[in-house]
């Protein structure tokens, strides 16, 4: 399947939810980095987060990452907008996150 450049465009600037991407391109698996770019607004590049309030995911646990997601998903977990976010996410998806930020170097806050 070719990229439209709508869908590259939205993929290079990681600006949509992660589930209107998904939907836009149902037909091809998503890789853990494609889909946390859509984190990158709030906890940074390569989950390098630039300040103590927003967590860097960079050097995350994977069970720890997913466990998390899936309880903000579930709504045991409370969270400003976090609720929202996770819910457009699938287990597949958290899955593939998890394992990406895992791979990533640790970081001390920028």
């Amino acid at each position: 399947m070719r990229l439209g450049i709508l869908e590259l465009s939205v993929l290079a600037l990681g600006v949509f939810p992660a589930q209107a991407i998904s939907q836009s391109l149902s037909s091809q698996p998503l890789s853990g980095a494609m889909l946390g770019n859509t984190c990158a607004g709030c906890h940074g590049t390569l989950g390098a987060s630039k300040n103590e309030i927003i967590p860097p995911l960079a050097g995350t646990d994977p069970a720890q990452f997913a466990s998390t997601m899936r309880a903000y998903r579930d709504g045991s977990l409370k969270g400003t907008i976090m609720n929202r976010v996770a819910r457009a996410f699938s287990d597949a998806e958290i899955d593939a996150m998890a394992a990406y930020f895992s791979s990533l170097p640790k970081k001390a806050y920028e």
